[in-house]
């Protein structure tokens, strides 16, 4: 039976489910973010960014929670490889957190320093704790801007090293992460 904690040789069911809805709403996000990104202004613009906030809202807790969950906890053992493919894969690792805590920092302080309310699909809102402040707006949206370019290459990167271990290699990395 599958333990909810993390051990030495395998993926704990909370570690598994973190990660795999993690992933769903990180990809889903970062895919409508993307796509609105160079739209003209209009309906289709604010729907978009709209349902991206509204998403992003309700997807704080869990994302914040996933980071919180890795960094405190362990890890199984890596299974082997050359000693630089760890590092490699521990940097990617670390970074796509990082990436998501700026993302999850960034994106509602962003939309509270242009002086406006985070609205979460029409229902709540949640008033700015700041008001408008030009320049940090300017500054996070760079931010979060820049983050979700690297978080897509950082994406590629880990689901093509997870394709290497499943596919080339044979080992046990993705089954772990399946409960297996």
């Amino acid at each position: 039976m599958l333990k909810l904690a993390d051990s030495e040789n395998r993926y704990g069911l909370v570690a598994i489910i973190n990660h795999w809805l993690g992933a769903v709403m990180v990809i889903l996000l970062l895919s409508i973010g993307l796509y609105f990104h160079e739209m003209p202004r209009g309906e289709q613009l604010t729907y978009w960014k709209g349902l991206h906030i509204s998403l992003g809202a309700l997807f704080f807790l869990v994302l914040a929670f996933r980071v919180l969950w890795r960094w405190s906890g362990t890890s199984p053992r890596p299974v082997p490889q050359a000693r630089y493919l760890q590092i490699a894969a521990r940097a990617v690792h670390h970074l796509l957190l990082a990436c998501i805590v700026i993302m999850i920092i960034s994106g509602p302080l962003m939309i509270w320093s242009g002086g406006h309310a985070i609205r979460v699909f029409d229902l709540f809102s949640l008033p700015s704790p700041v008001g408008k402040i030009k320049d940090l707006h300017e500054i996070l949206e760079t931010a979060h801007k820049v983050t979700s370019r690297v978080l897509l290459v950082l994406l590629i990167l880990h689901v093509v090293a997870a394709l290497k271990h499943a596919l080339l290699d044979r080992d046990t990395t993705l089954k772990r992460m399946l409960g297996r």
